[in-house]
């Protein structure tokens, strides 16, 4: 079973004119509970994704055209796009296709049964020459408890707060267990830190390597909100599907 109701609102509901605000106006910049600005590298290799129904995420690039994020993101019918923020205003760059994974189940959060949470989304052009591609983590099994993972996203740095979306951020957690044989669940001993909205679909890093795909988060205590317990869908589990989508979506991965 998973563990307390995670709160998908609070991982894929910006609204698209708080997002706007926070990326051109005044104001703290920041994301990721507890986190800090991300470094050049993670940067590089994560973006921020956005739609017409009024909800942003976080992505990773898998090749130039390629980005992998969570399922529950991208799975509602609207269009996305990949906003490229930091050089001027925002320029979109539209999702052409989107592939789920077979076994991702929407109702997830509900049930209380995980599913695989992962999508990849096929960009009309390449993104700008300043992104390069994440490497996979090897195929294997689930990680001991205790494995340090980093996360990034360009969520918000509280539960509701939106002007704080709209810059990248990251966070180095470490494992407390796994639920369901294909998630790991991260958090803080010391105190709140973890995924919040926006997030989601934010890579999680392990030895340079991305390693999951941020899923949901709990507030402290399993409570609703953010800086509890953050989920993450491991992809170690599944690169023979992404692999095999990516070569049939024509952006086969670098090895």
């Amino acid at each position: 079973m998973m563990k307390p109701r995670p709160r998908i609102a609070a991982l894929a509901g910006s609204a698209v004119l708080a997002l706007a605000a926070a990326l051109a106006g005044p104001g703290p910049a920041r994301a990721i509970v507890g986190g800090a600005p991300a470094a050049a590298e993670v940067a590089a290799q994560t973006v921020l994704l956005v739609s017409t129904r009024g909800a942003s995420c976080t992505g990773t690039v898998l090749a130039p055209d390629l980005v992998l994020t969570a399922a529950h993101c991208v799975a509602p019918r609207a269009d996305y796009a990949v906003a490229v923020v930091g050089e001027g205003p925002p320029r979109l760059i539209r999702a052409a296709h989107i592939a789920l994974h077979p076994r991702f189940d929407a109702d997830q959060f509900q049930t209380r049964r995980p599913t695989p949470d992962l999508a990849l989304v096929k960009l009309a052009e390449p993104l700008p020459a300043r992104f390069h591609t994440a490497r996979l983590a090897p195929a294997g099994g689930l990680p001991e408890k205790g494995t340090q993972f980093l996360l990034a996203g360009y969520g918000m740095v509280a539960d509701g707060a939106a002007q704080s979306a709209g810059t990248l951020r990251s966070v180095a957690l470490p494992s407390i267990g796994t639920t369901g044989g294909i998630m790991v669940r991260l958090s803080a001993p010391q105190g709140a830190a973890g995924a919040c909205t926006g997030d989601s679909g934010g890579p999680a890093f392990h030895d340079g390597s991305v390693a999951g795909v941020v899923g949901w988060a709990t507030g402290p205590g399993g409570s609703r909100g953010c800086g509890g317990v953050t989920g993450v869908t491991l992809v170690s589990l599944h690169r023979d599907w992404i692999e095999a989508t990516a070569r049939s979506l024509g952006s086969p991965l670098g090895r």
